[in-house]
Parts: C-alpha cells; sequence; structure tokens
C-alpha cells in the first residue's frame, strides 16, 4: 500500500503479521471501511477496541496487556450492566491465568496491530530502533500504543456514565476516518514525492491541505484544535517506518536530533 496509495501503518512488519489474514487490509478502502465498522457497529468486538480507542483518546499510550482486559471487561459490561456479570467475567479471565497470559496475550497483540493498521494508533519508533540497535531479542516485551489524531478526535465521544452505549454515529465516523487517512497519505506522498531533505522541509505541504480540508469539519473540535502537533507527530514517524520497510534511508542517530533524511 505504501506506493501504490500512499498508505503506511505506523507498526513493525512482523507485528502486522499477527493479524488474522480475514482482517488484513491491502488497499485503503478496507482500512476507511473497518475503521469506521470499529466505531458504528454494536458488536462485542467491535466494541472493545472502541474501548481501547477511548482509552488512547484520554491516556495517549497505552502499554501492556492490562488495557486490553479492562476493554473485555467494559465491553461486556455494555451488554449486561450488573454486578454479578461484570465479576463473572474477571473470574472467567483470571482463573487459569498461565491459559490467559498465552492465549489473551496473542488476542492482545492481535487486536493492538490491527487498531495500528486501522490508524488508530501508532507503535513507537523505539521497537524497530531497538531491533537494530539491541543484538538480542528479549524473551518478553510489553506492547506499547500511542494515540493518533483519529483517536484523539473522539475524545468528545466518550461515555461519561456508566453502560451507555459508546458508538460513533456513522457521520462523525466517516468524517473523522477519512480525513486521518487521507492526512497519512499526504505525509507519505511528501516524503515518496517531494524527496525533502528534512520531514520539516514538507510541513507547509501537508497542513496547508490539511488546513483547508478541515475547515468543513469545524465542528469535529477535537480533531482541529492541534492539527499542527498532530502533523508534526507524523512528520516525525513517518520516515521510520519508510526506512523499516525499505522504502527510505534515513541514519537513525542524526534524524531524531536534527529531522534530517539520509
Amino acid at each position: 500500500m505504501i506506493l501504490e496509495h500512499h498508505y503506511l501503518p505506523y507498526a513493525a512488519a512482523v507485528d502486522l503479521q499477527r493479524i488474522p489474514e480475514s482482517s488484513l487490509c491491502t488497499d485503503v478502502e478496507c482500512v476507511k471501511k473497518r475503521a469506521i465498522e470499529v466505531l458504528t457497529s454494536d458488536d462485542e468486538e467491535p466494541e472493545v477496541y472502541r474501548q481501547l480507542v477511548y482509552m488512547l483518546s484520554v491516556h495517549t499510550t497505552i502499554t501492556g496487556l492490562n488495557p486490553y482486559i479492562i476493554a473485555i471487561i467494559r465491553a461486556r459490561a455494555l451488554k449486561s450492566p450488573f454486578g454479578s456479570t461484570i465479576y463473572d467475567t474477571i473470574r472467567e479471565l483470571m482463573h487459569d491465568k498461565r491459559k490467559w497470559k498465552d492465549v489473551g496475550y496473542k488476542r492482545a497483540v492481535a487486536t493492538y496491530a490491527d487498531l495500528v493498521q486501522l490508524n488508530f494508533a501508532y507503535t513507537p519508533m523505539e521497537h524497530i530502533i531497538g531491533e537494530i540497535l539491541t543484538p538480542y531479542k528479549k524473551p518478553t516485551e510489553k506492547k506499547a500504543l500511542v494515540a493518533t489524531l483519529q483517536s484523539k478526535a473522539l475524545i468528545g465521544r466518550l461515555p461519561l456514565r456508566p453502560f451507555k452505549p459508546s458508538t460513533v454515529d456513522a457521520s462523525t465516523a466517516e468524517e473523522v476516518v477519512d480525513f486521518c487517512v487521507r492526512l497519512r497519505q499526504r505525509v507519505v506522498e511528501g516524503f515518496l514525492e517531494l524527496r525533502p531533505l528534512r520531514a520539516g522541509d514538507i510541513f507547509q505541504y501537508v497542513y496547508t491541505w490539511a488546513k483547508r480540508e478541515s475547515e468543513r469539519l469545524s465542528r469535529h473540535y477535537h480533531l482541529v484544535r492541534r492539527l499542527d502537533e498532530h502533523i508534526y507527530e507524523e512528520l516525525f514517524v513517518a520516515p521510520y517506518y519508510l526506512h523499516h520497510y525499505g522504502v527510505l534511508s534515513i541514519d537513525f542517530i542524526r534524524y531524531e536530533l536534527f529531522w534530517e533524511i539520509g
């Protein structure tokens, strides 16, 4: 998708391989469609995804397995808002801790990777930098997700009362997902087509487009209020993953200090 559609999930290849084949997207329309379904469907799996998205929108970063467990509990509680049901779920999850750590971790990793694929989060760059700088692999590693604009834009949709539906209306879902995916495409396009010497050189190329497009989305306050900050974040992260996938070459040491592309 990088060269043909200018779309790049900010995750290591090994993580994306965890996504079930039936959920793996090979074009941008698939990404948009599935992301919109996550926000609008009232099935249990999208609800788990949404609970994680809302955690990201509030906390910016989540790590480890616990957020996934909490998301499952909250999703089930929405369907059966009774104390006994919630505690039954907790007992079920914790009954066989060893099995849950194995099976649950694999499910969590796949879910986290899918959230990145659908542009609700990205994996910190340190993950792929560590693969190069560290000659050995740790036996276990806490998975971490960082919120993208697509998640941050939804903070105003967070249900502040328990057991209230967390679905997003179709119009909001379509507008937010479409804008944020196209923003990612604009960033990747800028690097591939303009070949800047520094990441900051294409800020105006991305910002001018994004500002114009966001004018019709003024009702999505959390999407437009810190747009320039999120564009800088995209410009900073993109080269790491373009390098990871062999599309662009950067100097890992100099780039972080000076934003220079090799």
